[in-house]
């Protein structure tokens, strides 16, 4: 079957689903990357199997797909469909805490981030960040949730300055529901930042240099 595809995907990028087209075993090879007589086995071998029929005009020979070849093309569709469609329930961040500068505490103090977070979020949180440092593998799985909707926290402006806009996922530490927050302007771009109604450090016992799994709810 794997090796019947790419004949059947080349003769229904030439037409050979609606109507026969015309076309030659050089030409099918030259697409291909086969020899001549390699193509021309491989029509006959479809031919035989129900999958196309072939007819021989002053032209040359006119192929298409049977209902039974277009049948087998549209479940490996399908099947890939579902495969390559399906979204990951969850993504795996591995990172080392580290101590932050303080900002943590600065920014989710903000009243207009705190009344969003309660009322997104579902909990006060504590005033303060974990931060994680990520593995280089997880710095991909980070960029990954730039690109998802996320929970999204809008940006508010007080009299001494604007506070910019960030993404929220939900996820799990060590049993514990916390969230992820993902600040659109950030000047650390291999640390994600944790929240919860709690201290974490204290409840989790974690101390700067213990490496620690995220799993992140997409």
């Amino acid at each position: 079957m794997a090796e019947d595809l790419p004949v059947m995907l080349e003769l229904a990028r030439a037409g050979a689903c609606a109507a026969s087209c015309q076309l030659t075993t050089g030409e099918l090879a030259l697409q291909l990357g086969i020899s001549q007589p390699t193509a021309a086995r491989k029509l006959a071998a479809l031919q035989k199997r129900g999958l196309i029929t072939r007819e021989l005009g002053p032209k040359g020979q006119r192929v298409r797909l049977t209902p039974s070849g277009l049948a087998t093309l549209r479940s490996v569709h399908k099947e890939l469909d579902a495969i390559l469609g399906k979204k990951p329930r969850a993504l795996e961040l591995v990172g080392q805490v580290v101590s932050g500068v303080g900002e943590g505490s600065y920014y989710v103090g903000q009243e207009g981030y705190r009344q969003q977070f309660k009322r997104e979020l579902g909990f006060d949180p504590y005033p303060g960040t974990l931060d994680l440092k990520l593995d280089r593998a997880s710095l991909e799985l980070r960029a990954t949730l730039f690109e998802l909707p996320g929970m999204q926290i809008e940006s508010f402006s007080t009299p001494e300055r604007t506070f910019g806009p960030a993404k929220c996922f939900p996820a799990e530490l060590r049993g514990t529901k916390v969230t992820v927050i993902l600040p659109s302007r950030s000047h650390y771009s291999d640390i994600i930042e944790l929240i919860a109604p709690k201290n974490l450090r204290k409840s989790l016992k974690l101390a700067d240099g213990d490496v620690v799994k995220v799993e992140v709810m997409i």
